[in-house]
């Protein structure tokens, strides 16, 4: 197996398994009521440090508050991924906000108001 596909492979375990943790495992409250989706994993060249892209579930607010509590339960987060993963390394977690699927229903809400405006 080439590098890159074990990268790949390893990109999306971590992926999956923080997805579940997120979903299932997480306490923290501002965490439970954002509905966060775990949308990408991006890995340093040696693995040892994992960028997290989250989007954030329909009508939540105070984006910074949650972003603020992955932050501060990253820990817990890198501990659970080392206990399901066997890795000699669990890779350092950044959070970031993924804006994406924001963007695009905003880009589709323009794009249907100009044809409305345009007419048939």
């Amino acid at each position: 197996m080439s590098a890159g596909r074990g990268r790949d492979k390893l990109r999306e375990e971590i992926k999956r398994e923080l997805s579940a943790i997120v979903e299932f495992e997480a306490r923290d409250p501002a965490l439970k009521e954002a509905f966060p989706t775990v949308m990408d994993v991006v890995l340093s060249a040696d693995a040892r440090y994992a960028k997290v892209f989250v989007a954030l579930g329909a009508g939540t607010e105070d984006k910074e508050t949650v972003l603020a509590a992955f932050r501060h339960n990253r820990g817990f987060f890198r501990s659970e991924l080392a206990r399901r993963l066997p890795l000699r390394y669990t890779p350092e977690l950044h959070f970031v906000l993924d804006e994406t699927v924001e963007k695009s229903l905003r880009l589709e809400r323009l794009i249907e108001e100009d044809s409305r405006e345009r007419g048939p």
